[in-house]
């Protein structure tokens, strides 16, 4: 199991001049060979290295001044781009820009010495140091209790946010292994709009409350961006501004949604969740305020918590089909009433057994037994 550990970067004035050099070169080097292949047609990794190595190295002078580990990773990172292509699990690979994010990864490369082994990547918790190649130690800060990471260190990320902040991610190879744990406690759980999430004990979590606050901020702001001079210094000073809001609402957003995960699978064993095509829905929605709804609820980012947090953690995550009606079927007498269709009949009242139930609660019912019945199925399969 792999596990990653993000760290705030405090490199001091030479780190700095050589990390903003390596971002240049890593973009220079992937957009040159991504310009090749648009001309010339798709070339594999290997061959791209062989003339990185052989001419381009050498004819550009600031190439030989970074890692070149680093160069030929981001040609590898070219062709696993190319290979999404391939799959039709991406797009076509874009042009790396330097005003959008920045980064450059690191692969861990180990040397055995008398009898002990040597990583070029290596963290001090106890000095909150870092050891990097090129640039040796740089000061760290995290957020977390790291001080019981047990695991074999594969690679490295430095990168640069918008806003003027340097991260560290070091990608760890966990030695620990997953619990095996008896499911005892089960919950389904309907994804909404208005209400984030609705359990089927009951339990609700309504929308982050912080998320409003900042978006009125970034349009007061993006107003004010567009009355500066472009070029100005009162221009830059304003979009680091924006960026530094962009980034707070981002932190908010991830806050929020890592409290909520982290409840629910500390509590429950089985997790059931309804599979949603988040990109249809917004594709077919008219109401641009509905969009924006569903891109500030981050239903695939909390999926994707669920999904990693439960293998950590030995709890079962399941996604039921996406057609099933959970929301048209009574969950007291299993009766399919098809009005249920619109959205705005807020509570089920069942014309069979006259259940009166709120229409989100019965939904997550429903979505429970759904999980209850594919856990069935898979322990008979064992």
């Amino acid at each position: 199991m792999y596990k990653s550990y993000r760290f705030r970067f405090y490199p001091n004035k030479k780190q700095l001049e050589l990390i903003n050099k390596t971002f240049g070169s890593s973009r220079y080097v992937y957009n040159y060979y991504l310009d090749k292949m648009k001309n010339k047609g798709y070339v594999s990794a290997s061959t791209n290295i062989k003339d990185y190595t052989s001419i381009l190295k050498y004819n550009t002078p600031f190439l030989q001044e970074v890692d070149s580990i680093v160069l030929t990773k981001s040609i590898f990172n070219l062709d696993d781009d190319y290979k999404k292509l391939f799959n039709k699990t991406g797009g076509y690979p874009k042009h790396k820009s330097k005003n959008n994010r920045n980064s450059y990864n690191i692969p861990s490369t180990y040397k055995k010495y008398k009898d002990k082994e040597y990583c070029n990547i290596e963290l001090d918790l106890t000095n909150r140091q870092i050891k990097l190649p090129k640039l040796k130690w740089v000061k760290i800060r995290g957020y977390r209790n790291t001080n019981n990471i047990n695991g074999k260190i594969k690679n490295a990320t430095i990168s640069r946010e918008p806003n003027g902040k340097y991260y560290v991610s070091i990608l760890y190879e966990m030695y620990d292994k997953v619990p095996i744990i008896k499911p005892r406690t089960i919950v389904g759980i309907d994804l909404g709009i208005k209400k984030l999430l609705t359990l089927s004990d009951g339990t609700v979590y309504d929308n982050n409350k912080y998320i409003d606050k900042y978006t009125k901020r970034i349009k007061r702001k993006q107003r004010e961006l567009s009355r500066k001079e472009k070029g100005s210094k009162n221009y830059y000073k304003c979009k680091k501004e924006l960026a530094i809001l962009y980034s707070k609402l981002a932190n908010a957003r991830k806050f929020y949604t890592h409290k909520i995960t982290k409840d629910i699978t500390d509590e429950y064993d089985i997790i059931t969740c309804e599979q949603l095509k988040t990109k249809e829905m917004i594709i077919k929605g008219k109401d641009n305020k509905l969009s924006s709804k569903i891109n500030d609820a981050t239903f695939s980012e909390i999926i994707r918590q669920f999904q990693y947090k439960a293998r950590y953690k030995g709890k079962v995550f399941y996604q039921i089909n996406t057609y099933y009606p959970s929301s048209q079927i009574c969950s007291r007498c299993s009766a399919q009433d098809k009005r249920y269709k619109d959205l705005t009949r807020r509570e089920y009242k069942c014309l069979k057994c006259n259940q009166e139930i709120d229409r989100d609660l019965n939904a997550s019912i429903n979505i429970m037994f759904e999980g209850l019945k594919l856990h069935m199925k898979n322990y008979a399969k064992i």
